[in-house]
């Protein structure tokens, strides 16, 4: 049996959106069904150029009790801007447990205070607003309902947390409509992808060759039981993340 681990967490152990009239994100629907990196789609250069400012860093601070001792972990994630009020979508294992939460902004090295609107951890979904929302962008959202397996995909994200910003990857879809368990739970409709994600992608963007967001970065296979796994990566899809925003906005603020 293949296990499959979520992409953040504490370290050493475990990664434009427009409102509708009645305030709710949406989905702009992709150009093409289908994409690749060639023709007239964008190379990956330009994907990321299009894509790159609406996806931060994620750095958390998780204080834990053990009788009357307390010791504090540190972990790393993503997340994509949906707006310009500093909403945030991320997966809720990203923030679980957090005491503190800050945000690195591309082109800003100084982190930004967080706080948790809401968080639904049977879908994995969470939403944080930074308190300073200057100079965010929000990010191209495109559909996940369109998307066919071989089409061209470039993950960005905090992988390993490395210094010096963000971390690219490009592969293709490799299957849709997977479901899978984690050791949170069972994840359904999800984008698999051979893109190279990591701990720290977490809530990060998968991006088509259109420079779209089509689904969020959020769990990887390990090898392990005599079982070798490379490069089998999970997505939530766009429209499914979506829709669990906005029910935890319209709860939230």
């Amino acid at each position: 049996m293949v296990a499959l681990s979520l992409l953040g967490g504490t370290s050493g152990g475990w990664i434009a959106a427009r409102e509708t009239d009645d305030g709710a994100l949406a989905a702009r629907a992709a150009a093409a069904a289908s994409v690749g990196f060639t023709g007239s789609t964008l190379s990956v250069s330009q994907v990321v150029a299009q894509v790159q400012d609406a996806v931060v860093s994620i750095e958390t601070t998780i204080t834990t009790r053990q009788g009357r001792s307390t010791s504090q972990g540190q972990g790393a994630g993503t997340g994509i801007v949906l707006d310009d009020d500093g909403h945030i979508l991320t997966n809720a294992h990203v923030v679980a447990g957090a005491t503190t939460i800050a945000v690195t902004v591309p082109g800003d090295p100084t982190p930004r205070t967080a706080s948790l609107v809401a968080s639904d951890t049977d879908a994995d979904v969470a939403v944080i607003r930074v308190d300073d929302a200057t100079g965010l962008v929000a990010a191209p959202l495109g559909s996940s309902a369109g998307v066919q397996v071989g089409d061209g995909v470039v993950a960005i994200g905090n992988a390993l947390a490395l210094e010096g910003g963000l971390t690219v990857t490009q592969g293709i879809v490799s299957a849709v409509d997977r479901s899978i368990e984690t050791s949170d739970g069972t994840l359904d409709h999800l984008v698999q992808t051979d893109a190279a994600i990591r701990s720290g992608n977490s809530g990060g963007a998968l991006v088509n060759a259109s420079g779209q967001v089509i689904g969020m970065n959020t769990a990887v296979a390990q090898s392990g039981g005599g079982v070798s796994a490379s490069n089998v990566g999970f997505a939530i899809s766009i429209d499914g993340a979506l829709a669990t925003a906005n029910t935890l906005l319209a709860g939230g603020v």
